[in-house]
């Protein structure tokens, strides 16, 4: 079973040449999964009665063209697969002529909001999605789960603002991508990197200190987002 949900791009969602940045992309990504939660009863506005909610893992985002502010783009997204505790997402992004502009992959992992605990769900939570385990973007993929071995070129230390938090109480997912924004140097922050990888470690909680640091070759550009207190990881952003 598909969700499809479209997504009017705003002046706030593009940036250099007005295209559609990869921040605003994840966000129509994340709630495109929303929609397709409510639609078996799991979305995130039903958590106080399926008790459970779906916290991201991992994004992978190939982008082939942005279109630009004014103009209308299509999410399509299914259920992939389930194993474990984790559950895979795939998504193909169109535009208004019905080309796709984009594909992306996604772990999830089922949280119980009462307790912050993941949950293992039943066949017959889960059977609802009606998974397409054949329909698969990105057969050869793996998620990276070591960074890379590249120079550090800068490091900054930041807050996590209450415009960071989300309704889970923790550092919206989708604003990552400007913690790593902040981090890049002039110039390198206004790139809109085709080839986008997150990993999220651990969450950002309301007004704890953390620092980005960025490292590259100038091919491979990477953003680790450390814990200031225990030097914990709390997300890995891999741009090429």
């Amino acid at each position: 079973m598909q969700a499809r949900q479209k997504f009017f791009i705003g002046l706030q969602d593009v940036g250099e040449g007005n295209r559609i940045t990869n921040k605003a992309l994840i966000e129509a990504l994340s709630n495109a999964t929303n929609v397709h939660g409510k639609m078996v009863g799991q979305s995130t506005g039903e958590k106080d009665i399926s008790h459970l909610t779906w916290i991201v893992l991992n994004w992978k985002l190939v982008v082939y063209r942005r279109p630009g502010a004014c103009s209308t783009i299509e999410v399509v997204t299914w259920g992939q697969a389930y194993k474990g505790l984790q559950a895979g997402r795939d998504y193909e992004i169109y535009d208004e002529d019905g080309s796709i502009i984009a594909r992306a992959t996604s772990n999830w992992v089922a949280m119980n909001p009462d307790t912050g605990r993941p949950i293992k769900l039943t066949p017959e939570q889960i059977d609802g999605y009606k998974m397409e385990k054949d329909r698969v973007n990105f057969p050869d993929f793996r998620f990276t789960r070591t960074a890379p071995e590249l120079p550090l070129v800068n490091r900054v230390r930041m807050k996590a603002l209450k415009s960071m938090i989300d309704m889970n109480g923790h550092v919206h997912n989708a604003a990552y991508m400007d913690l790593a924004e902040e981090a890049m140097p002039d110039g390198v922050d206004k790139i809109l990197f085709d080839d986008v990888e997150v990993c999220y470690r651990k969450e950002i909680k309301p007004d704890e200190y953390f620092a980005a640091e960025y490292y590259s070759d100038d091919v491979t550009h990477c953003v680790i987002i450390k814990n200031e207190a225990d030097d914990s990881v709390h997300a890995m952003i891999l741009l090429r």
